[in-house]
């Protein structure tokens, strides 16, 4: 139906069926207890409907009017400015299957109800704009129940209740308060369309896309929002060469999103875009189950020195294109992998920033000669660590144990990374100065790499991440290692020994098994030859093993080619990723 004409047919039905006045007055209802509430107090029914939670015979008396308590207007403020809004959200339900055959439209009406004062007494009117649907929709399509959200920004007004205008009998079954969202879910058998205060229409989607550029008052300025996609389920992703995906737009930039078996859900951070509210269109794809803007924890905008002391959860696909003027910090940005969870990514302002966190960190966890070693400050100002990092668990907890039983004054970017690690469960605070790991893994980039670099970096380091995180992925990289080609091995590891800036401790068996496969992954499948015999080529790894140079040479560095198709195969089952391919969203 058109839409004008669809809102014409509810200004009728609210002018001849609902009340006809413009506000209510308190004294003129009944004041008794609903059958819904929340922290623990009942609602305040307006009227004998309210009273017992569902309207029977609209023909009589098509509304449902609840005013929230005293306590309860207090708990919505507190929330309100604790959160930077909050959303109200009813399941309705339909109590009577059959509709009269003759009806064009069974239109409904909820919003919410706020303050009045007038001549006659305190009131409640109903707000000028409020949700309105048509039940014949939702019968044509099966649902007999489904959710309407309705959210109050950080700056709006807090309402004294709700109401429901029905021309058909219904329910509302239930009553809850969540963080600010607008957009729609489908994914479950009782849908969710989510509105601003400003109200709007429920209606069936012409294309699948939802429309964000007026939201941006409901949202605290200082953490913007995230948008859930979720996709239906599916087990054909394709292969890793040809992986199905989807397509959408948002604000100008073209996303590309890659299937996989596992994770059916992804965030899109709005701070990752240059203009972050705009509409996310996927056209007509059949594949998109819901498209909800969601506030963020407000933990996210808490802050340390530098940056921020909570994740953003992110595909990493997301961070390369980051505009640095959307980060919440000078010195960092801090993100959570999505599909990875509990491996922290910083992205550092440059690699001066990057040596302050983490190369002490770097000699005392893996470089040969200097590991269980705090080195001194100026060690650290005068050598360098690595143009990207990553730490297991273990090590991070050992290296701020060592440094607080040995009475070594770390810098004070150091003791902001010991309190993301703490305050992110990744290690934990043992007393008498001692530290225990918890669960996950710190890597890291710079944005004073080139962009291919970065792209390099990204891979290498978060494929060591899923090999610290997963026990699973773990198994399948001993089984490569323990079946390796010894001469390929022993090529490889006397060149992270005797390489300069590398210098990793071949003593370390975790070591060589996670570097060897990270060093395979880190390059597309086709490439992972042609990158290991340049190796072989250089000058200085010739000069200090060049039989074992030749031998790679000679045979095409065929054992690391097997190991990375074995590999990728793991790879694309388990995450839908593939060698040199740690991301499944992408964006131009």
């Amino acid at each position: 139906m058109n839409r004008r004409i669809l809102e014409a047919l509810f200004l009728i039905l609210s002018c001849t069926l609902f009340l006809g006045a413009s506000f209510l007055i308190t004294d003129k209802f009944i004041a008794s207890s609903s059958p819904l509430g929340m922290n623990g107090e009942r609602f305040v029914a307006m009227n004998s409907q309210s009273a017992k939670g569902k309207i029977t015979r609209p023909e009589k008396n098509a509304s449902l009017y609840y005013r929230f308590t005293n306590n309860q207007k207090v708990h919505l403020r507190r929330e309100i400015k604790s959160n930077g809004g909050i959303s109200l959200v009813a399941v309705i339900k339909t109590i009577d299957g059959t509709y009269d055959k003759d009806a064009k439209t069974l239109p409904f009406q909820f919003g919410f109800l706020y303050d009045k004062s007038s001549s006659s007494g305190d009131s409640v009117a109903p707000g000028n704009n409020f949700v309105s649907g048509d039940y014949l929709m939702f019968d044509s399509n099966g649902i007999s129940s489904f959710r309407i959200s309705v959210s109050v920004g950080k700056d709006g007004v807090v309402p004294a209740g709700f109401f429901l205008h029905s021309s058909h009998p219904c329910k509302i079954e239930s009553v809850s308060f969540s963080k600010v969202m607008v957009g729609w879910d489908f994914s479950s058998s009782v849908p969710l369309y989510a509105f601003s205060d400003r109200g709007g229409v429920v209606e069936i989607l012409d294309s699948v896309s939802c429309d964000f550029t007026e939201s941006e008052r409901l949202f605290n300025q200082t953490l913007l929002p995230k948008i859930t996609v979720k996709l239906a389920p599916t087990d054909d992703i394709g292969t890793w060469q040809k992986q199905k995906k989807i397509l959408a737009r948002y604000g100008g930039e073209e996303i590309t999103i890659r299937r996989n078996k596992k994770n059916n859900s992804m965030s899109l951070q709005l701070s990752a875009f240059e203009k972050p509210f705009g509409k996310l269109d996927f056209g007509s794809s059949d594949q998109v189950q819901a498209i909800l803007l969601e506030a963020n924890a407000p933990r996210l905008d808490e802050r340390t020195q530098g940056g921020a002391l909570y994740p953003l959860v992110t595909d990493l696909g997301m961070i390369i294109g980051w505009p640095r003027d959307n980060w919440r910090g000078p010195d960092y940005e801090l993100f959570e992998w999505e599909e990875v969870p509990h491996v922290l990514l910083f992205d550092f302002a440059d690699y001066k920033t990057q040596a302050d966190f983490l190369t002490r960190l770097a000699y005392f966890a893996e470089k040969t000669g200097y590991r269980g070693t705090l080195v001194s400050d100026n060690f650290v100002r005068t050598h360098h660590g690595y143009n990207a990092h990553d730490y297991k668990a273990k090590d991070l907890a050992a290296f701020f144990t060592a440094a607080s039983l040995q009475g070594v004054s770390l810098s004070e970017r150091e003791y902001v990374l010991r309190d993301i690690l703490l305050a992110n469960g990744i290690i934990e605070d043992a007393g008498n100065g001692t530290y225990t790991p918890g669960v996950g893994a710190v890597v890291s980039i710079s944005k004073e790499s080139p962009e291919y670099l970065r792209w390099q970096f990204i891979a290498h380091e978060c494929w060591h991440g899923i090999y610290f995180t997963s026990p699973d992925f773990r198994a399948e990289v001993d089984t490569v290692y323990d079946g390796f080609d010894k001469k390929s091995l022993e090529f490889i590891q006397v060149f992270w020994e005797t390489q300069p800036g590398l210098n990793y401790d071949r003593t370390d068996d975790y070591l060589m098994r996670n570097e060897l496969m990270a060093y395979i992954m880190q390059q597309s499948l086709p490439n992972v030859a042609s990158y290991f015999v340049e190796l072989a080529k250089r000058s200085s790894v010739n000069q200090i093993e060049g039989p074992l140079a030749a031998y790679i040479r000679e045979n095409g560095a065929a054992a690391f080619t097997d190991a990375g198709e074995t590999l990728n195969q793991w790879a694309f089952e388990n995450y839908g990723f593939a060698a040199g391919r740690v991301n499944l969203i992408y964006r131009e």
